[in-house]
């Protein structure tokens, strides 16, 4: 009966470890916050990974996101008060924020498709 428990325990314990292992732990070299006074302004962000497909959503994953615009290999996508833009496939993302009126701290995620995976910004404005 002791020596079941073990083996239990120890496949629990390698399972845990392969489940933990599966993902990205390094968000693919993206920031996992940004912040932007109320003023608002434009950043560029950058990773070590291209991405082919983004979301912008709140705190619990909802948002419509929109394309507004794409340009030749450029694309937008805003919700709310931030938008991002960036070419397919590319690591680099321009962020902006629109001037924050409302007086109170907004946040919106940016969610980045990245071989599978998501690469998950969170964006605070002030």
């Amino acid at each position: 009966m002791k020596a079941m428990k073990q083996s239990i325990y120890v496949l629990v314990c390698i399972v845990s470890s392969l489940l933990i292992s599966c993902g990205p732990s390094d968000n693919f070299g993206y920031p996992s916050k940004v912040t932007f006074d109320k003023k608002g302004r434009e950043t560029l962000i950058s990773g070590n990974n291209g991405i082919y497909h983004i979301d912008i959503v709140n705190y619990d994953g909802e948002g419509v996101s929109a394309v507004i615009g794409s340009e030749v290999d450029t694309i937008v996508v805003t919700n709310d008060w931030l938008s991002v833009r960036w070419k397919l496939f590319d690591s680099k993302l321009i962020v902006t924020a629109q001037p924050n009126a409302t007086g109170k701290k907004r946040k919106l995620y940016i969610r980045g498709m990245v071989d599978n995976f998501f690469a998950d910004i969170k964006v605070v404005q002030h």
